[in-house]
């Protein structure tokens, strides 16, 4: 079994993605590990989202639980443009397992998200001059890897190229300019070195180590006609797209402005937007809640939001028998699992790269879509085969 630890919900569903792939049975949970024969275990958190500290002790525990299932090898999923507790989780998984170092490779050329010379870009641009640096979350303010990682005197940090000689102790964040640079540092990892950083270099060591399981594919549930479609990233919007999603036959239901800005809003509000959504999911079929305001003054906004979020989605969920429920953002879907006591996933199909269609174990007629909130939704999560090509067309135009 290869296990993987990610810091985000939608990371581990992108890895899902990889192993489905490459023919494995795959696995993700959030909480409470079991046992398993799956040939890809990925543990799901949300560790960016938490304090250092915190992240550090949950990370030293799942550590724990899944080094008594003896796995091949331990993956540590982190953001591909350095976001989060990157250095504080990583040091406490290698204290844990018993590791000399630390191999980060999070550029991924798939996405045109390269480091050159300790430099991130993505399309040619220093990442601190994209929109990341606007995050309202995680705001980047360097391209530079080691300034943006930070450094630990008990843990050198260094960035180097995959023809580098690799210091014996410490974390090295590898400059990535192609596709072959990632084969290149996957060929560099032994049992004492921890390997963290983007899909691409998980894809990478599974092709270094010739791993392929079962390529019979799953079974996949057809799409269900009654889904809920929930775009809470933080990743801007693009307000003519979520109009001509309305104008071809989605119901689109933005945050009401009395919830978002009122952080001490009346409960009913919430019971009163999902009836509502319910009334809409009966009438449309295909309904999207969208968060699309000015900024708020309100600190930590998102993690309130995220929390509406979870709670009206639970509230829909008492009321209709979804068959879809497709969400952005990792920590977004983080939130809405928890309220549902959702804890075990099976992945079965990638619609594209990063969006993952899941069964959800204990709920047999639903099923849940996930994606990056800067990746892309397919057209295929929006429209059923049957629609003519030239409405799909007109909607990406």
């Amino acid at each position: 079994m290869i296990a993987v630890i990610a810091d985000d919900f939608t990371g581990a569903a992108e890895i899902g993605g990889i192993g489905l792939k490459k023919g494995l049975n795959v696995v993700i949970e959030t909480e409470n590990i079991q046992a398993s024969d799956a040939d890809l275990l990925i543990i799901a958190t949300d560790t960016r989202s938490l304090q250092a500290s915190e992240a550090s002790e949950l990370i030293v525990n799942i550590t724990e639980q899944l080094l008594k299932f003896n796995p091949t090898f331990i993956f540590k999923k982190v953001d591909s443009v350095l976001r989060g507790n990157i250095t504080e989780e990583l040091i406490a998984q290698m204290e844990t397992s018993h590791q000399n170092r630390s191999v980060i490779i999070a550029a991924n050329p798939v996405f045109d998200r390269i480091i050159r010379d300790g430099v991130y870009y993505i399309d040619n641009i220093p990442l601190a001059e994209t929109w990341f640096s606007s995050d309202p979350e995680y705001p980047v303010r360097s391209s530079l890897v080691l300034e943006i990682l930070g450094t630990y005197d008990k843990w050198p940090l260094k960035s180097l190229k995959s023809e580098d000689e690799l210091p014996q102790h410490g974390l090295i964040v590898g400059d990535v300019k192609d596709v072959d640079d990632l084969k290149k540092w996957s060929h560099r990892i032994d049992d004492q070195t921890l390997p963290a950083g983007s899909s691409g270099f998980f894809n990478a060591l599974l092709e270094e180590r010739h791993i392929v399981g079962n390529i019979n594919c799953p079974d996949i549930i057809p799409f269900g006609n009654k889904a809920l479609y929930i775009l809470g990233g933080t990743f801007p919007k693009e307000i003519d797209f979520l109009k001509n999603l309305e104008e071809n036959g989605h119901h689109l239901s933005n945050i009401p402005d009395e919830i978002y800005y009122n952080k001490n809003f009346n409960p009913l509000l919430l019971d009163s937007w999902a009836d509502d959504l319910v009334n809409s999911i009966n009438s449309y079929e295909k309904v999207i809640v969208s968060i699309v305001h000015s900024p708020s003054q309100e600190p930590d906004i998102a993690f309130r939001i995220r929390e509406n979020i979870g709670e009206l989605v639970k509230k829909v969920l008492q009321r209709i028998e979804l068959n879809e429920l497709l969400i952005e953002g990792g920590s977004t879907t983080k939130i809405v699992l928890k309220h549902l006591n959702i804890n075990k996933l099976i992945p079965m199909e990638e619609l594209d790269i990063g969006v993952i269609r899941m069964k959800i174990d204990g709920i047999p007629n639903l099923c849940l879509t996930t994606k990056p909130g800067s990746y892309f939704w397919p057209d295929s999560v929006w429209f059923p085969s049957n629609i003519p090509q030239a409405s799909i067309d007109n909607l990406s135009q």
